[in-house]
């Protein structure tokens, strides 16, 4: 027996380690069946601990793994390559806790995506991401994949869904991630980007998942087309509209008619050549109204008909049809290629007539049934995988259907992930440089190279041979008469220029049928070398370490008259200015600012700091220049004010680019013109640049009903210490090719790169906004008023409580002591009037107590003013101490008791928090600094104890020296300064903001 099966035995119990032959067949393959790779063995853990265990004796014996879900992923991404361990979770599935009040549960990784809605459903709860497998995947393999679904439109994919994870690192160190509540800001976004890394940072073994409430209302509607081209406008159509449903699908004619004659059938006609499923939901309230928009548009745009499912039966028999499509596309073909690429929607009719004229070329039937809405199609390419020459085809249709959604403006992946299939495609949207930062982040997180080897990211350093080997076989091709030109796609996009340079492409990996086991045997090498140079890659990516050479904090002379000269150099001598700023032990030490207007200038600066061991504090508007510990050196200021241009903005797309300068507000107006907005209100609003925003990454009140900045961020391009520029992400609604770097840049402060462009998600702005507005004496029955909204799915987009001083500083009419309640509404004019009379009735029974002393309910029309002000006001006190903290919102009712515990008066606080996240702000005037810091450990010990955390934003120096910021968990800080480690190995960003210890050892 196998040395090391027999170690495993020795961990675990012998029935939870398999090794025969036999039984290996089923770990082969995936959902994708093209590819196999039988592993060494499978190991079935029952425990976080077991994990660990497992994990550890691998990383000894320097073995690879493969985390494994239920193995319903379509990329290969759960192949065990080049027979390493397969580390399966399938009997890891209990719901380990379920919390109404705070609509969360905790579960084990295994457990089945539609089985947490079944366990809450009796509490009107369910589990948003809902992929088309969902009877099937496992919660573990769904925050591998960040799968998305039928209803991510509207709610967003799996990132926006998990609050937190428990990590088994490749080395067996347990690390957790995020967590059930926080405040925002709170460091570097870790379980973002952990999330959709597919198996190759570690293993999730639980995860805590937010719950949301059924929608009182839901309607479903079936329109059909004569014409595809018709249905892909009317889905624009809808969303420039300012509708933005739950779901929106697209069906074709083929898939239609395949549909009709499987057990799936739901009455869709026959002759229709595309079908749209549109699913509203929301309030009762103003629903008519959207059901007859929505029925205009697609009447508009061709519709034949458009019919409204009679019943909750007919309901689930037409979503029923939608997700059994792919299994009824078998009674046509014996085998599908499912494609996943994503386009913005404004450009689905042209690419959906590109898939079916390349079909068409390479011979082949191509259908095509999609989330439409989030422009992410799955076209299916049929073929009989016992014709090696048909085999050969599917791959090359492929490969220009992908090559055209890119050039289109998207992306090759949108939910199914990269894995095995589509490592040879990542090149087309990312260049090497794009690569090898998210090689550094892996190596972060594992830096053996062990964990899901061979998957996403391609061998590097064979990218130039690639491309020879690619050119040879289409020259190859062409000499035997095929046509393998690629639709050429008019585009204005950026993109087309960016694909056109990074078009290199891996050694191709060969789609495998069912054939042979020595073909099978000839992959499994081919696919092993790509591993090995994946893991040598690892080995070798830049800043794995700090130079020796350089001392992290060591203060070199800084001469700001040669600095001053050489900055001038770049930007001219009037964009750099001389300052002097204050540090940490008091001092006056010089420094500079320097405002590139682009991103080469931006980029030559830093290369020039790097040269010079300058340290640079990226600044946007310097409304956050005090954030977190002190800075250990701050020579160069670099401030982005100077670019900022609205770079482009699609209406139909809902998404918008603009360089980081641009403040929020001036964005907002710009983009206001076609009616749109992002829906982000941080502290200092109509100051922050978007730069600033993105790098704080803080929320405010509106982030109940809108999301915090982590959700609106589609892309960006980031300029890395040494002067490299970076792009991640792109500009769809719906991505997953590579690791969401993006989600590493929110929240880091400057100190991994400095922000140059952003691409966002947008909003129609709704028809109605209005605020509720409740006062009075008793803060416990208003807080018990403001958790009633909360739990009356009314859909309010923030519930605030204000302290008596910050109602009376943002104008609010109320007596001496009265604490007061902001409710805000958005929506349809019916629905907000509804939401306004039937808040304020809520609020009225919660302040009838005897003794109460209510103020007042009354609603306010015109209340952007209010919000705005709520905003902005750090910037209009003199208190020298904030600070912010994130509590499950159950427990923010004994935060606030807490805050008024010292004794003080209470007309003294001011603060504002949110009874819907739990999240709280507070201005505090105590100058004592003992007192201070006393009363700041007894805090944050109950905001750990909630659950949750407490940060300090600005304070002075002396309490800084005192007490850490930030208060990161010893995970955070781990990992963060491996991370940091990687991308800024020298510390030129912002040093010592974060103060993490490891890297000063």
């Amino acid at each position: 027996m196998d040395t090391l099966v027999k170690r495993l035995r020795a961990i675990l119990k012998p029935e939870q380690v398999i090794s025969d032959p036999e039984e290996l067949l089923v770990f082969e393959c995936d959902g994708l069946t093209h590819y196999r790779h039988r592993p060494r063995a499978v190991v079935f853990p029952a425990s976080t601990e077991e994990v660990a265990e497992t994990l550890a004796l691998l990383a000894r014996e320097r073995v690879p793994l493969v985390p494994r879900g239920a193995g319903t992923g379509l990329s290969g991404g759960a192949l065990a390559v080049g027979g390493g361990i397969c580390v399966e979770l399938a009997r890891m599935r209990r719901m380990l806790k379920v919390d109404v009040e705070n609509r969360l549960a905790v579960v084990q990784a295994g457990i089945v995506n539609a089985h947490v809605s079944r366990a809450v459903a009796r509490h009107g709860l369910y589990y948003v991401p809902d992929p088309s497998s969902q009877g099937s995947c496992t919660i573990g393999g769904n925050i591998s994949e960040n799968a998305g679904g039928i209803h991510c439109l509207k709610y967003g994919t799996t990132t926006d869904h998990v609050l937190g994870a428990r990590v088994v690192l490749p080395d067996g160190r347990i690390v957790d991630l995020g967590g059930a509540a926080g405040a925002g800001g709170n460091g570097f976004d870790l379980l973002g980007v952990f999330v959709g890394s597919e198996g190759t940072f570690g293993i999730v073994t639980e995860a805590t998942l937010r719950l949301t409430p059924v929608a009182p209302s839901v309607r479903t509607l079936l329109a059909d087309f004569t014409d595809i081209d018709d249905a892909s406008r009317a889905v624009s159509a809808i969303i420039a509209a300012g509708i933005i449903p739950a779901g929106l699908e697209m069906v074709d004619g083929a898939t239609i008619r395949a549909v009709e004659a499987s057990v799936f059938a739901a009455g869709m006609p026959l002759d229709a050549e595309a079908a749209l499923l549109v699913e509203l939901d929301g309030l009762e309230a103003g629903m008519d109204e959207e059901v007859a928009r929505v029925r205009r548009i697609c009447i508009e745009h061709g519709a034949r008909s458009v019919r409204l499912a009679a019943d909750e039966i007919e309901r689930k028999r037409l979503w029923a049809a939608r997700k059994g499509a792919f299994g009824a596309m078998g009674r046509i073909t014996p085998d599908i290629l499912i494609q996943d690429a994503v386009v913005p929607r404004s450009r689905l009719p042209e690419v959906l007539a590109a898939t079916y004229r390349i079909g068409a070329r390479w011979g082949l039937r191509v259908a095509n049934v999609f989330h439409a809405g989030d422009g992410n199609l799955h076209p299916l390419v049929c073929f009989d995988s016992r014709d090696a020459g048909q085999v050969e085809r599917v791959k090359e249709a492929g490969r220009e259907i992908m090559e055209t959604c890119v050039r289109a403006g998207g992306t090759i992946t949108g939910e199914h992930g990269v894995g095995l299939d589509k490592s040879e495609f990542l090149p087309l949207v990312f260049s090497d440089g794009d690569m090898r930062a998210m090689l550094q982040v892996r190596a972060a997180f594992d830096p053996t190279g062990l964990c899901n080897p061979g998957k996403i990211i391609p061998a590097l350093k064979g990218c130039g041979e690639g491309r020879t080997l690619a050119e040879g076989k289409r020259q190859k091709a062409k000499g035997k008469g095929q046509r393998v030109e690629t639709d050429a796609l008019s585009s204005s996009d950026s993109s087309t220029a960016s694909m056109a340079s990074t078009t290199s492409t891996a050694s191709t990996v060969s789609i495998t049928s069912t054939a042979s086991t020595a073909s099978r045997a000839s992959t499994a090498s081919s696919v092993g070398a790509v591993s090995a140079s994946e893991a040598q890659a690892l080995s070798t990516v830049p800043s794995l370490t700090p130079s020796p050479t350089a001392s992290v904090f060591a203060r070199n002379a800084f001469d700001p008259v040669r600095a001053f000269a050489a900055l001038a150099g770049v930007v001219g001598e009037e964009h750099v200015a001389e300052d002097r700023r204050v540090d940490g032990t008091g001092d006056s030490v010089p420094s500079l600012v320097v405002a590139p207007a682009s991103f080469e200038e931006a980029c030559e600066v830093l290369k020039l700091s790097a040269r010079e061991d300058w340290k640079v504090v990226p600044a946007g508007a310097g409304t956050w220049l005090d954030a977190g510990n002190t800075l250990g050196r701050a020579d160069i200021f670099v401030k982005t004010t100077r670019m900022a241009r609205v770079v482009e903005h699609e209406p139909a797309d809902l998404v918008a680019t603009a360089e980081a300068g641009i403040t929020l507000a001036d964005f907002n107006r710009e983009v206001g013109r076609t009616g749109q907005w992002l829906t982000l209100d941080p502290p200092n609003s109509g100051q922050a640049t978007l730069g600033g925003v993105a790098a704080t990454g803080l929320c405010g009140p509106q982030a109940f009903g809108y999301g915090p900045p982590r959700s609106h961020v589609l892309g960006m391009r980031v300029a890395l210490a040494d002067g490299r520029l970076l792009r991640a992400g792109g500009r769809v609604v719906k991505n997953v090719a590579g690791y969401d770097l993006c989600k590493l840049f929110v929240g880091s402060y400057g100190t991994l790169g400095l922000i140059l462009e952003l691409t966002f998600k947008l909003r129609p702005r709704p028809a109605r906004e209005a605020t509720l507005v409740a006062h009075s004496s008793d803060l416990h029955s208003l807080y018990g008023a403001a958790r009633a909204l909360v739990a009356a799915q009314l859909l309010p987009v923030a519930v605030e409580l204000l302290s008596p001083r910050m109602a009376r500083a943002l104008g609010l009419s109320v007596a001496d002591g009265a604490f007061a309640l902001l409710a805000r509404f958005a929506g349809t004019t019916d629905a907000v009037a509804f939401q306004l009379g039937r808040a304020a009735e809520l609020v009225g029974e919660h302040l009838k107590g005897e003794g109460i002393k209510a103020c007042g309910i009354e609603p306010l029309e015109d209340d952007a003013a209010l919000w705005s002000n709520l905003s902005a006001v750090s910037n209009t006190n003199d208190c020298p101490v904030v600070w912010r903290a994130g509590v499950l919102p159950s427990e923010l009712g004994a935060l606030l008791t807490g805050l008024h515990g010292r004794g003080e008066h209470v007309d003294e606080a001011l603060w504002h928090a949110g009874a819907g996240d739990g999240r709280l702000r507070v201005f505090d005037a105590t100058r004592d600094a003992n007192e201070m810091l006393t009363y700041l450990r007894g805090l944050r010990e109950a905001a750990h104890a909630a659950g949750g955390s407490l940060v300090v934003e600005r304070a002075p120096e002396e309490l800084k020296r005192e007490f850490d910021t930030w208060g990161l968990t010893d995970s955070a800080a781990f990992l963060m300064s491996r991370v940091k480690r990687q991308l800024d190995a020298a510390e030129t960003f912002s040093p010592g903001r974060f103060a993490l210890d490891d890297l000063r050892r």
